[in-house]
């Protein structure tokens, strides 16, 4: 009897500790990887030393700068912070594709909670290459309502709109170019 009973606690325990089905973790992310992508852009244009001309228009003021030393990593950052890969948004972005002609796809993920920053991502491929990046960002905080619009464009380059409306100061519009 007691045999028995050792052999029943010892199945008791090996089985209590085997897992019951898959962990929290994602293995791969449901959506595009834009954390992954951007990085892997910031450190292309960085080896390539790439000059830049950068436009910026601020309520209708604009100036133009050419560059050539430009932290493609934190210029970048608006765009890497974008990303949707997360385990908790997994069922909150829905998903549309497009195929155009051939190769050329559009993937559209948008936000079905309102509470989200992230409104709208829009990928462009043609032949699995990334050729275009949309992102609607919500921004704003108790005294301010705002929204990003940006785009990413691997060959031309980028630009980032902001129109934000102040509760209690002059509303801002702005616009940031930069093409190489």
């Amino acid at each position: 009897m007691e045999r028995l009973l050792s052999l029943l606690t010892i199945w008791l325990c090996l089985t209590a500790c085997a897992p019951e089905g898959p962990s929290g973790t994602i293995d791969t992310a449901p959506f595009f990887d834009l954390n992954g992508y951007i990085s892997q852009e910031a450190e292309r244009l960085q080896t390539a030393g790439m000059k830049v001309e950068k436009t910026i228009t601020l309520n209708g003021v604009t100036e133009t700068k050419q560059l050539d030393d430009v932290n493609f990593s934190n210029d970048l950052r608006l765009f890497r912070e974008a990303d949707i890969n997360r385990p908790a948004w997994l069922e909150k972005y829905a998903t549309d594709q497009q195929a155009l002609s051939g190769s050329h796809l559009i993937t559209t993920y948008t936000a079905l909670d309102s509470s989200l920053i992230v409104r709208r991502l829009m990928i462009e491929e043609d032949v699995g290459a990334t050729t275009k990046i949309e992102i609607d960002r919500k921004t704003g905080t108790v005294l301010s309502d705002g929204i990003h619009y940006l785009v990413y464009e691997p060959v031309r380059g980028y630009s980032v709109t902001t129109k934000q409306q102040n509760r209690f100061g002059d509303d801002v519009n702005a616009l940031i170019e930069v093409r190489w």
